[in-house]
Formats: structure tokens, sequence, C-alpha cells
């Protein structure tokens, strides 16, 4: 059983690192598309102004394209989506910044330092059960569609349910762990 579970953990560790840069690449790529049409713009400004219609109009030919107007849904997509699914990942890799480090490291004994990792771990899964039902609500009811694309806003949200979800996954994981740890202890 525990084959399978580190098997599946690997798997989704892979799947949100996978996730994960494939956002960060598509706002790479939108954010050198959106400078090099600015840029080509402005060539063609300067061009004209230089007095080559020609050589303007040819740039204008190869690239069409006035502006990305449809630019700030993507991001915004790409942006949510990346904060939280990269939030998950780091979680899954017990990767985020913690206190608990510090202070467990100053408590007596190993079995105050298990109290302690529960506590906190309670704390944490406290949060996303919270986090989750308010991301559920927020994703079943939100009705708007985006400007360009109609992409519904659930899907902009969504990222939100799924990554609080993994996110708890791996809490309550932990805390069955911790639970173990000290009873070994005890």
């Amino acid at each position: 059983m525990t084959a399978l579970l580190k098997k599946l953990d690997k798997y989704v560790q892979l799947a949100l690192r996978c996730i994960c840069i494939a956002l960060f690449a598509v706002l790479a790529l939108l954010l050198i598309g959106n400078v090099l049409l600015r840029l080509s713009g402005d060539l063609t400004r300067l061009l004209r102004g230089w007095g080559l219609e020609g050589a303007a109009n040819l740039i204008r030919a190869i690239l069409p394209i006035t502006s990305f107007h449809w630019l700030d849904e993507i991001v915004e997509l790409c942006f949510s989506a990346l904060t939280f699914y990269g939030a998950a990942a780091i979680w899954a890799l017990k990767g985020h910044f913690s206190v608990g480090d510090w202070i467990s490291k100053r408590l007596p004994g190993s079995v105050s330092r298990g109290i302690y990792k529960i506590i906190v771990n309670g704390i944490c899964i406290a949060f996303l059960v919270i986090f989750l039902r308010f991301s559920v609500n927020l994703v079943a009811r939100a009705t708007e569609l985006s400007t360009v694309f109609q992409i519904p806003k659930k899907v902009m949200y969504s990222s939100m349910p799924i990554a609080s979800s993994i996110m708890l996954i791996y809490s309550l994981t932990e805390l069955i762990q911790n639970f173990i740890g000290l009873k070994r202890e005890a």
C-alpha cells in the first residue's frame, strides 16, 4: 500500500511541477510577444517618420497584429493557476517557510515536539478546510465570462479548490504520520 501511495505522490508532484512550468512558459511567451509587438509598432512609427513608408508597410504585413487585446484574460488565468498550483507543489514537498521549524527545535523532548507538530498541522488543516469550502462556493456561484474568449470565470477560479484539496490531502497524511510517530515515542 505504501509503495502505491509513494508512486501516486511522485506522479502528483510531477504533474504539479509540469503544470507550473507550462503556465510559467505561457506567461514568458506572452510577455516576449507583447514586448516584440510594442517594439514593432515603435519601429513602424520610426520608419514612417523617416519617410520609409514601404518598410513600415512591410513590417505591418509580416506582423498584422496591432495589439494583444486578449492578453489580460490569459495572464489572469495563468497567474491564478500558477499561484495556487505552485503553492500545492511546494506544500507537497514541505517546502514552505515555517516558523514551526524554529520553535520545534527549542522544545524539550520528542513528545512535546510531536504534539507541537500535531497542533500546527491541525491549524493548517482547519485553514485548508475553510479555504476549500469558500473556494468551492466561489466556483459554484461564478457566472461571469471573460470578455474576449468567453472563458467562464469558474475555470479561472477552479485552481483554488483543486489546489486546496491537494494541500489538504497532504496535510491529513502528515497529521496521521505525526500521530503514528507520537504513539511510537510515548
